[in-house]
């Protein structure tokens, strides 16, 4: 068995209970990975705001990943020490084009204020919609002035889970932007919808945990991660043992190692599996 020296997590449907607590026994077993040395490390599609509102400062983490890679926190003394946006003029081509072909979008302001962001909704969209509805209380929203120069860490579409869209629109854009990287995500607010994040090539959960890796000394081999959705795809395929909670689509507890339901303590079941 490879020594465990690092453990990632993601947070909502994995770690969180649906009241966006952690579990007695996963917080136990959060800080008995502390008392061993072992890296702690949430990776996760929230905004710092919105982590901040599920982690105290004193949560057992060393490390959180947010908005899907854009930025890293020592979460021990609340250093950003990476944050990665979008180059200006890639931001504005790419609104230009989005508008230019009828999309709905969402595009975020540079890390860490990711939560302010601006939105242009070229036809009735009810998911766009809760978007703003939900975000706006929790930083500034405005819509998009064609032509003014935005700066930006992810842009975000929305797609019916039920329609071939968002594969067709990714192809797309991956050949129209060479510069970037798409995300897919199950919509937090609605799951019969999914979100299309984009943000620059290479940016994932994945590339954080590699950068906390080569910060700490910690081999590839000597990493556990545990999530539940489909942006947790590269950070499952990097870490050499990857869970999925069991309330995870099926497609994902086909394709990784299975644990139990995330309000059924699901972390501690994984971790604890391979712990001396």
């Amino acid at each position: 068995m490879c020594e465990l020296k690092m453990v990632v997590t993601d947070l909502d449907g994995t770690l969180l209970q649906n009241d966006q607590s952690i579990s007695k026994e996963d917080l136990e077993t959060l800080y008995l990975l502390g008392d061993m040395g072992i890296c702690r490390v949430a990776a996760t599609g929230r905004n710092l705001l919105k982590v901040r509102k599920a982690l105290n400062k004193t949560a057992p983490f060393d490390y959180v990943i947010c908005s899907s890679g854009a930025g890293i926190v020592d979460w021990k003394t609340q250093e950003v020490i990476r944050a990665i946006n979008l180059p200006v003029d890639l931001t504005s081509r790419l609104i230009g084009y989005l508008i230019g072909h009828g999309y709905n979008f969402k595009v975020s302001d540079c890390f860490p204020d990711n939560h302010n962001f601006f939105w242009w909704m070229k036809e009735k969209c009810p998911e766009i919609e809760r978007y703003i509805e939900v975000h706006s209380k929790m930083g500034r929203s405005e819509e998009i002035v064609p032509g003014q120069v935005y700066e930006s860490s992810q842009l975000l579409l929305f797609f019916p889970i039920n329609s071939n869209r968002f594969d067709e629109v990714k192809q797309e854009l991956m050949e129209e932007f060479s510069e970037i990287g798409i995300i897919r995500t199950t919509s937090p607010l609605d799951a019969s919808w999914i979100w299309m994040e984009i943000f620059p090539k290479g940016i994932s959960k994945a590339h954080g945990i590699a950068e906390i890796c080569d910060l700490r000394g910690i081999r590839q081999n000597e990493t556990l991660g545990i999530g539940n959705d489909f942006n947790d795809l590269e950070m499952l395929d990097f870490t050499h043992l990857s869970y999925v909670v069991h309330n995870s689509p099926e497609e994902l507890r086909r394709r990784y190692l299975i644990s139990l339901p995330h309000h059924e303590n699901g972390f501690s079941h994984a971790v604890k599996k391979h712990l001396p």
